[in-house]
């Protein structure tokens, strides 16, 4: 098999050739090789040296000098070996740097933070402006079926050599509009004036010549086409659309306020818990400096002092932990509302209000089905598909279509002051086209019939998610609202517990264990009470959603 290569000649061939001016076999086969084209091995090795040529030398022009212009981190500088003393200094670094370098930092409650994300927020303006995108087309489709008017004014000046000079000017006037019944009527007229310098026309009232006409057209489908529904339907569509994303943009708006609820009482109750561990890290300290204390004096066992100190690491881990959870948690919330990293602000301590729910079941699953919109949006898919179903079956029928068109024109030459038409004209007609290619109507008018099936099904299927979520919600914020209470509870014993150890444990009566296990329990239950109630709160908020019955303002806030 032939393949293109690059031909070179050797060097006594080439000599023969230089010296003979007749036809060389070396230029047969070439021309033969050229005339029978590539083989696809020449074509793919051809391919493969471009690639591998356009690869390297980008990859030298992007990455060829990289390493040269890249940034290092700086050593950080290391702090005191104690982890108490690493806090403390922690804590003296961040006051300084706030105090000398950060501005006023900003005060953050609900309120404020809600306000925040529903003004800077850029997944709430990147919603927001989508909704305005979506009006836009809106417009544009509602023009597009109301009258358009159009017109022209055109001039035109002609000079050829050995003829006479001349202009000409047009005057267009039109408007087209779609009727209810799927006919579109079209109103047209023209205005033409011409100038000329030939000199026999001078005898005639001047050298301007004018002609006018109005023209009136009318086509109006019988059959396929007719009516509007089937003619108006991309505005249908584009009002659906329309009300579809208003709709969809307020439900966004309920979850947006949600979850900025939810974000910044998570942050309080990390920084509740932040603060908790600090308590508890520093009372791991102190009974860890009393252990070693009463070991000097021989009150208690190595194992004490042991325990001691493994608490105090525990402690410090648990310290640690909060302190980075915390943190992210804050940038979280601040990239959530649309603030720099690097904002100073300050966290309201405020936890969130406790109202045990008392709803009843059947009345609420009722409700919800009444209430909610995205339940609108599927109704209204159905409603869309059982108009495509009409629409596609009136695509089966042939195209009978009449035409009306009316027209006055005037040809004459006539002064200036008298142009208008004054010759009619009118004709009727009517077009048939046969139904002998439907194939894709057809196959159409099936898919329609088959998506009105899936949208029942959806309806039903959206039906029953939220019955089952509204009896789970319900379900879930009971069970929320009993732990709280056993938990406050659990509060209350663990209190009294640690206060009893403390008894026993300075009488000698109880060990250093009793006592770390106490205070630990404390802690653990404190912690567990402000995520219960942080998520019942978000809980009732989610389940007012559930059921449509959560309003928002303007700043984000929901109404009582």
């Amino acid at each position: 098999m032939l393949s293109c290569q690059l031909l070179t000649l050797p060097d006594d061939r080439l000599r023969y050739h230089r010296s003979h001016r007749s036809i060389s076999p070396w230029l047969i086969a070439l021309a033969i090789l050229l005339s029978v084209g590539c083989s696809p091995s020449w074509h793919l090795a051809d391919a493969n040296r471009e690639v591998k040529r356009v690869l390297h030398d980008y990859d030298q022009q992007i990455l060829g000098k990289r390493e040269q212009g890249i940034l290092q981190p700086v050593e950080k500088i290391d702090l005191p070996a104690s982890a108490e003393e690493q806090i403390e200094a922690q804590i003296e670094v961040n006051e300084a740097q706030s105090v000398a370098e950060l501005p006023e930092p900003i005060i953050l409650d609900l309120g404020t933070s809600l306000e925040l994300a529903f003004t800077t927020g850029r997944d709430y303006l990147d919603r927001k402006e989508g909704l305005y995108l979506q009006g836009l087309r809106y417009t544009l489709t509602r023009y597009n079926f109301g009258p358009i008017l159009n017109s022209t004014i055109s001039y035109i000046w002609n000079n050829v050599e050995d003829s006479t000079a001349n202009d000409t000017q047009t005057a267009t006037l039109g408007v087209s509009d779609t009727l209810p019944t799927g006919g579109q009527l079209a109103i047209s007229s023209i205005l033409n004036g011409s100038r000329t310098d030939d000199p026999d026309l001078s005898a005639l009232d001047g050298t301007f010549f004018f002609d006018s006409s109005i023209q009136v057209s009318l086509r109006q489908p019988l059959l396929r086409g007719a009516g509007y529904e089937v003619s108006h339907e991309p505005l249908t569509q584009g009002e659906r659309a329309l009300i579809d994303s208003i709709r969809a943009f307020e439900l966004f708006r309920q979850d947006f306020s949600i979850g900025v609820a939810s974000a910044y009482y998570g942050l309080v109750s990390q920084k509740t818990r932040l603060t908790n561990d600090e308590q508890n890290y520093q009372d791991a300290v102190f009974d860890r400096k009393k252990a070693e204390a009463l070991r000097q004096v021989d009150r208690n066992q190595d194992d004490d002092v042991f325990l001691a100190r493994r608490r105090e690491i525990e402690a410090e881990d648990a310290l640690l932990v909060s302190r980075t959870d915390y943190q992210l948690a804050l940038d979280d919330l601040k990239i959530l509302l649309g603030l720099p990293t690097s904002t100073a602000v300050s966290i309201v301590d405020a936890e969130p209000e406790f109202k045990p729910i008392r709803i009843d079941a059947a009345s609420a699953v009722n409700v919800a089905h009444h209430n909610r919109l995205d339940l609108h949006i599927d109704r209204d898919q159905l409603d869309d598909a059982e108009r495509n179903v009409r629409v596609s079956r009136n695509s089966l029928l042939p195209n009978l279509d009449m035409t009306l068109d009316f027209g006055l024109t005037d040809e004459s030459v006539v002064p200036i002051n008298n142009v208008a038409p004054n010759s009619w004209s009118t004709a009727v007609g009517f077009s048939l086209e046969l139904p002998l290619d439907r194939k894709s109507e057809r196959n159409d008018y099936r898919t329609a019939l088959i998506q009105l099936d899936q949208s029942r099904r959806n309806l039903q299927r959206r039906l029953d998610e939220i019955e089952r979520d509204v009896l789970n919600q319900l379900r879930e914020l009971g069970q929320l609202g009993k732990r709280i209470q056993l938990q406050k509870d659990q509060i209350d014993r663990e209190k009294r517990a640690v206060a009893v150890t403390q008894i026993r444990y300075e009488s000698g009566d109880a060990d250093n264990r009793d006592l770390l296990d106490a205070r630990q329990g404390l802690t653990d239950a404190q912690n567990a009470l402000i995520d219960l109630r942080v998520q019942h709160f978000i809980s009732s908020l989610r389940l007012r959603r559930t059921l449509g019955i959560l309003f928002i303002d303007n700043k984000g806030m929901w109404l009582p």
